[in-house]
């Protein structure tokens, strides 16, 4: 006779300690901290959390973090010299620990959260990679266990992509126009919420389909973790001598595509804003200065008018006027 998969199923009651006596140690920042960790939390960010565990002390409670501690912290960041990138990336990982602590109430016994002021970013330097450093870049990357990132690297160097956009494209987002000859990829749910197109150059054409060739067409074309990209970009950093350049990051490749298109001279704002993804022109403006020549032209074209203004008045007959 079958046995019935309830009646046959041995069970004993579950049982949550809720008076364990390290029940304060647990509650502490550290511990969230640990938690967050385990959950695989990147190397970066772990570090970031450490060093605020160690600046407001190991002992602290989760719940006794309030918005002064958030303060203080922001403001001794800032007098220690680091950019506000850096302080914002710091503020990132002590928000996660709060986050995680308030959303188990029950075992961290915290009530509110605290409020955390965000730096604001100076987004109007534009830092690209030089013809010198991409060399440098590809010697360094070139080696077999870091060459997939290069791929990587590469790839939203000769495009323009968000590293997330890169990230989320799929084999059939690789398209190919017949009548052009010129292979592109669709860039889908952008940051914008619009869609986009962006033609692959040579490089990023052999980047895509080497990766692609035995997936479906679903699969993603850079199956890689995000922290692992940007961990690889942080050694190749210091590698290259730049790790006190804080604006030599992995959006500085991004910065690139569009800073090589403004100094051919050949492509104008609007079509930069279109393959960027830019919703404002204003902010495909901050590449003018390195397309200066694309004011020079105005002098022509008043030179010009002049010129037939003169020819013209040339023309109009002198009367005399006697009196």
């Amino acid at each position: 006779m079958k046995k019935n998969q309830w009646t046959d199923l041995s069970v004993e009651p579950l049982v949550i300690t809720l008076n364990d006596t390290k029940a304060a140690d647990d509650q502490t920042l550290d511990a969230v901290r640990s938690a967050v960790v385990q959950e695989g939390w990147n190397t970066t960010q772990a570090r970031y959390a450490e060093i605020i565990v160690k600046l407001f002390g190991k002992d602290i409670l989760a719940r006794d973090v309030t918005t002064k501690h958030c303060d203080v912290l922001r403001e001794h960041l800032i007098s220690k010299g680091r950019s506000l990138s850096t302080v914002n990336k710091y503020m990132s990982a002590l928000s996660k620990m709060l986050k995680y602590a308030f959303q188990r109430k029950d075992e961290y016994g915290m009530k509110e959260l605290p409020y955390i002021k965000w730096n604001a970013e100076n987004n109007a330097r534009v830092r690209w990679v030089t013809e010198k450093e991409e060399r440098q870049m590809i010697k360094i990357m070139s080696k077999p266990h870091r060459k997939p990132y290069l791929d990587y690297y590469l790839f939203l160097m000769d495009t323009g992509l968000r590293k997330s956009e890169a990230l989320r494209l799929t084999k059939q987002d690789i398209q190919y126009d017949e009548v052009s000859k010129v292979a592109y990829i669709l860039v889908n749910a952008t940051k914008n919420g619009t869609n986009r197109s962006v033609p692959l150059t040579k490089r990023a054409r052999a980047i895509v389909e080497a990766l692609v060739k035995d997936k479906e067409d679903g699969d993603v074309v850079f199956n890689y973790n995000y922290w692992t990209l940007q961990n690889q970009w942080t050694d190749m950093r210091e590698i290259m001598g730049l790790e006190d350049d804080s604006e030599f990051t992995l959006h500085a490749l991004r910065h690139t595509y569009a800073s090589r298109l403004a100094q051919s001279g050949k492509v104008d704002f609007h079509r930069i804003a279109i393959l960027m993804g830019h919703k404002t022109l204003a902010m495909t403006k901050r590449y003018s200065h390195l397309m200066p020549h694309h004011t020079f032209g105005v002098v022509d074209i008043l030179d010009n008018d002049r010129q037939e203004a003169k020819e013209d008045e040339s023309q109009i007959p002198v009367i005399s006027h006697i009196g």
